[in-house]
């Protein structure tokens, strides 16, 4: 069948993402939000002081776009595996989404 992807590339890929990606995209997800709980936390402790708040807020709005783009990129993976029929059973599968 022209455009199917054999079992084997299919069981590789699903691996490679399963032990590899999927666990660095979790841990720089888990850094990116520490990084901006840790400003959180600073920019309320630092109430008084406008120059440290500043500073804060610019760790918590890179730790924001962190978490933004690990999640972009999760979910680029996810939809590049499901287009070529690689199954990532790391995933769940049929979550009930409403729009």
């Amino acid at each position: 069948m022209p455009g199917s992807v054999p079992a084997e590339v299919q069981g590789l890929v699903g691996r490679i993402v399963i032990e590899i990606i999927n666990p660095i995209i979790g841990v720089i997800f888990a850094a990116a939000l520490v990084y901006f709980l840790w400003g959180l936390l600073m920019f309320i402790l630092n109430a008084g002081n406008e120059a440290k708040r500043g500073e804060y807020k610019q760790h918590m709005l890179w730790g924001l776009i962190g978490l933004v783009v690990m999640l972009s990129a999760y979910a680029l993976i996810e939809i590049g595996l499901r287009t070529f029929g690689v199954q990532n059973s790391d995933m769940p599968q049929g979550l009930p989404i409403r729009l």
